[in-house]
C-alpha cells in the first residue's frame, strides 16, 4: 500500500511539476525525455523516460539489465519477456495489460515501442519488479533503487569526495567550489561555497512562479542533502515572499546545482554582490508587471489603407506609443514594445519576445478595415485564460472609442494564439469608413484610447 502510495504521488508529481516546465516549449501531448538514475548512477537509454498522456514512461531493457534479468523480444508477436529467477513478465506492444506469473495485470497505459526500446509506466516497473521510485523536481529526474538486494554499487554523493577524498574537479582537474550552505532570509537569498567563483544564471517559471537558479561548476556538500538518492534537499525560507527554497545536484556532467525558490507573489531576484566570488547574495524585490504592447505591422507590411491615404502601421505605432507612454507613469508596470519604429516584426517573433520576458500582458493594436460603411469597435482573444481579460478591456475601450459595440470574438489570431500569458488583439475602429478613419487620427480621441486601454490593463492586474 505504501508503494502504491509513493508511485502514485510520483505520477502526480510528474504531471505537476514537469509539464509546467516544458509546455511552451512542446506542444501538449508530447513526449518528453527526462534523466534516468538507477542506484545512484545515470543510465543513458536510447530512449530516456518520458510523460506520454499524463503517465510516466520508462524504458525497461536498461532497467531490466541493471537488475541482472534477461530480456527477450519476440518480434512476430511484439512481445516483450523478462526473467529473473522464478519471476516472468511478459507484456504485448499496445495491449494495456501484463502478465506476471500467469497472472494478468492492467496497466497504465499499454506498452510501448518507440525507436526499439519498450517503454513501460513507471508504476508497474516499481510494484512488480522491486524497485523503489523517487521523482526529484527540482533536478526533474527519476530515481530508482532496486530493493532486491542487488550487488550493484551504490556510488557515493555525485560530485563529493569518495572513500580515496578525491574532490569533484573541472575538465582540467582542478577542484570544483562545494557549497556549504543555503539560507532564505526576510529579503536576501545567500548562497555559500568553500572557495571558487559561483556564476549562477536564472529564469523564471509560472504556474505555480518559481525562480530557477543554476549554477554550474559547482556542487552541493553531503551534509545538505536530505535525499540521498536524488542528491537534493530544502532549507526553510524567512522570507514572506518566498514558500520554500529545494535544491539539488541537478547535472553531474558537467557537475551544476539547481537551486529552486516557490514564490508567494511576482517578485525578482537581482545579485547584491558575490557574482564569480564563493559567497552570493541575491536581494528580492516585488517584481513589476510585465506588459508587452505590439502595434501590429510595419515597414514593408503596411497593413490596411486608410480613406484618408495614410496606413495602419501609422496608426498602431501612435497609438501603441501613446500607451506605452502611459504606462511608464505606472510604478508597479514595466511595458515593453514589440517595436518602436517603422519596423517590421514576423508575428512569430512578436509572441517569443514576449515568452522570452515571461510577460504577465500581451496587447496587440490595430486598426479595422473592411467597407467604406464598416463602423465599430471590437476585442479579439483566443485562450480561455484571456476571456476575463477581453471583457474588461472591452468594456473601457468601447466607452472611450464611442464607436459602435461589436463586442468580444474568439479568434485565432497568431499573436493571441502562441503568447503563455492572457493576450488580446484590439481593432480600435475602421481605417476604411472616411468618417472614422479620421477620428482615429485625431490626436484627442487616441488620448481617450490610450488611457483606456491602460484602465483596462490595470484593472485586469488589480492595479489601483
Amino acid at each position: 500500500m505504501k508503494l502504491r502510495l509513493v508511485t502514485t504521488l510520483l505520477s502526480l508529481l510528474l504531471i505537476a511539476l514537469l509539464i509546467p516546465a516544458f509546455a511552451s516549449a512542446a506542444p501538449q501531448g508530447s513526449a518528453v525525455g527526462i534523466p534516468l538514475y538507477f542506484n545512484g548512477k545515470q543510465l543513458n537509454p536510447e530512449v530516456a523516460p518520458r510523460i506520454i498522456k499524463d503517465v510516466t514512461m520508462v524504458p525497461v531493457r536498461i532497467i531490466a539489465e541493471e537488475l541482472g534479468s534477461k530480456v527477450t523480444w519476440n518480434q512476430a508477436q511484439q512481445q516483450v519477456t523478462i526473467t529473473k529467477d522464478s519471476m516472468n513478465i511478459q507484456m504485448v506492444i499496445d495491449k494495456p495489460s501484463a502478465t506476471v506469473n500467469g497472472t494478468k495485470l492492467p496497466l497504465d497505459s499499454a506498452p510501448l515501442l518507440i525507436d526499439g526500446n519498450t517503454l513501460l509506466p513507471v508504476r508497474f516497473i516499481a510494484e512488480n519488479m522491486g524497485i523503489e521510485v523517487n521523482w526529484n523536481d527540482v533536478a526533474r529526474a527519476v530515481y530508482l533503487k532496486d530493493k532486491t538486494g542487488t550487488t550493484e554499487t551504490v556510488l557515493p554523493p555525485t560530485g563529493q569526495p569518495d572513500k580515496t577524498d578525491k574532490p569533484a574537479t573541472d575538465a582540467n582537474g582542478n577542484p570544483l567550489p562545494v557549497i556549504q550552505s543555503i539560507e532564505m532570509t526576510p529579503t536576501q537569498l545567500l548562497i555559500k561555497a568553500d572557495s571558487g567563483a559561483l556564476q549562477p544564471t536564472m529564469f523564471s517559471l509560472r504556474d505555480p512562479n518559481r525562480i530557477v537558479i543554476d549554477i554550474p561548476n559547482a556542487v552541493l556538500n553531503p551534509s545538505l542533502y536530505k535525499n540521498e538518492a536524488s542528491k537534493s534537499g530544502d532549507t526553510v525560507s524567512n522570507s514572506v515572499y518566498v514558500s520554500s527554497v529545494r535544491y539539488s545536484l541537478f547535472n553531474n556532467n558537467p557537475y551544476s546545482v539547481r537551486v529552486v525558490l516557490d514564490m508567494k507573489d511576482s517578485i525578482d531576484l537581482k545579485w547584491e554582490s558575490g557574482l564569480n566570488t564563493s559567497s552570493l547574495v541575491g536581494v528580492l524585490n516585488k517584481a513589476k508587471y510585465k506588459v508587452v504592447i505590439d502595434p501590429g505591422h510595419g515597414d514593408q507590411d503596411p497593413g490596411a489603407k486608410a480613406a484618408n491615404g495614410r496606413t495602419e502601421k501609422e496608426f498602431n505605432l501612435m497609438m501603441g506609443t501613446k500607451v506605452y507612454n502611459l504606462l511608464q507613469k505606472e510604478p508597479q508596470i514595466q511595458p515593453l514594445m514589440t517595436r518602436n519604429d517603422d519596423t517590421f516584426i514576423p508575428l512569430d517573433d512578436r509572441g517569443k519576445f514576449a515568452n522570452d520576458l515571461n510577460a504577465d500582458i500581451f496587447v496587440s493594436i490595430h486598426g479595422n478595415s473592411y467597407i467604406a460603411t464598416s463602423t465599430g469597435t471590437e476585442t479579439y482573444y483566443y485562450k480561455s485564460d484571456s476571456v476575463e481579460f477581453a471583457n474588461i478591456m472591452h468594456n473601457h475601450l468601447a466607452a472611450a472609442t464611442g464607436l459602435p459595440d461589436r463586442g468580444v470574438r474568439q479568434e485565432a489570431f497568431r499573436v493571441v494564439k502562441i503568447t503563455n500569458m492572457p493576450a488580446l488583439l484590439l481593432e480600435i475602429g475602421y481605417l476604411s469608413n472616411p468618417k472614422e478613419s479620421a477620428t482615429l487620427f485625431d490626436e484627442a480621441f487616441q488620448n481617450r484610447v490610450a488611457e483606456a486601454i491602460v484602465a483596462g490593463i490595470k484593472e485586469q492586474l488589480n492595479i489601483q
